[in-house]
């Protein structure tokens, strides 16, 4: 039990040093600074309540949001097919869409997560810098008021998309580190569950084998001398 116990300890001891390794390597892709800070500008230049930066990934066929507007990195996943921010990407062109709030689709899982209503959207293609592949998506959701997004704000977030593609490019060659830290973490938490079920299950045995002990000797400690 002892053995098995430092092995597991030694796992995850490995693990954390590979995470931290990582996680330095990848707080240094794509200029996640500048990234925040458009992210935390453009809902008052559009005068809007969200904007988010989803990185694709060819493996999955699937976009996961790098930085959003109150959202943890990786904490949305949509399929490429079926999605607005994977219709934009497979369009090559922008995409608006209203009244979402009275539409089905895959919007409603994410606002039932997230706890945020989708109203309406506007979602920009990001290319690379060769412009021969769209390799992310600029999303804006809800318009304040009773406005839309106008032709004006869809220009603006067009030269924002190109002043931000080498940034997204470097973290889409790269997004393999974060889809190892995902891996990693999860295997953390696993050992750690399987360590403390462990430490449960022997400080159990040990209660079960005083008492034993105790009621051999006949020394009940309930027992009124």
């Amino acid at each position: 039990m002892k053995k098995g116990s430092s092995t597991v300890t030694e796992k995850i001891t490995h693990l954390r040093a590979k995470q931290k390794t990582l996680e330095e390597r990848w707080s240094k892709t794509g200029n996640p600074s500048l990234l925040q800070f458009f992210i935390d500008t453009v809902p008052d230049l559009l005068n809007s309540e969200r904007c988010s930066i989803f990185i694709f990934n060819p493996t999955s066929d699937a976009l996961w949001l790098y930085c959003g507007t109150d959202i943890l990195e990786g904490q949305i996943r949509v399929p490429r097919i079926r999605s607005m921010a994977g219709q934009a990407l497979s369009s090559g062109h922008y995409k608006v869409v209203t009244n979402m709030e009275e539409k089905a689709g895959i919007h409603e899982a994410i606002d039932g997560n997230t706890g945020f209503t989708t109203c309406n959207t506007l979602s920009i293609p990001i290319f690379n810098l060769a412009q021969d592949q769209a390799i992310g998506v600029l999303q804006i959701l809800n318009k304040r008021g009773a406005g839309s997004f106008t032709h004006k704000d869809i220009t603006l977030m067009q030269r924002l998309s190109s002043e931000i593609s080498r940034f997204v490019e470097s973290i889409f060659k790269h997004q393999e580190i974060a889809e190892i830290l995902v891996k990693i973490r999860k295997k953390i938490k696993g050992l750690e569950n399987f360590q403390a079920k462990k430490g449960i299950q022997k400080r159990q045995d040990q209660e079960t084998m005083i008492v034993k002990t105790t009621q051999a000797r006949g020394d009940y400690p309930w027992r009124l001398h």
